[in-house]
């Protein structure tokens, strides 16, 4: 049975939003710490857009494997925060506040995904 793009994309975005909650947390780490600059991850769209152009991998031996499991999304440096007297642009409530978004989207895809993989079985029974 050939995958479907529902789950590979689902799977991608779980992974892209693990990689931002870790930069979240890791800005909430560094807080006080001076000269640190706030960072997120490029976007979920670009990142969609750079495994677009990736050639499929067919067979094993064609082409070396950089597919969606060996790719590391990129940390962008935050303009929108003023910073601080010590350099350090980490806003909390900021942070906090997208730590819970990505929370909320994290739950989203889960509510997706299950309620496709309960269809899937009521086509399947008949």
């Amino acid at each position: 049975m050939q995958d479907l793009a529902l789950f590979s994309i689902a799977s991608e975005r779980n992974r892209w939003l693990a990689a931002r909650s870790a930069a979240i947390s890791t800005n909430i780490a560094n807080a006080d710490t001076p000269g640190f600059r706030a960072r997120d991850v490029a976007p979920f769209e670009s990142a969609m857009d750079a495994a677009a152009l990736r050639p499929n991998r067919t067979v094993t031996g064609h082409i070396s494997p950089d597919g969606p499991a060996d790719r590391n999304f990129d940390l962008l440096p935050r303009a929108e925060n003023a910073g601080k007297h010590s350099g350090n642009t980490v806003n909390l409530e900021m942070e906090l506040m997208q730590l819970g978004d990505v929370r909320s989207q994290h739950s989203m895809v889960g509510g997706i995904v299950s309620a496709f993989h309960r269809m899937l079985l009521q086509s399947a029974k008949g």
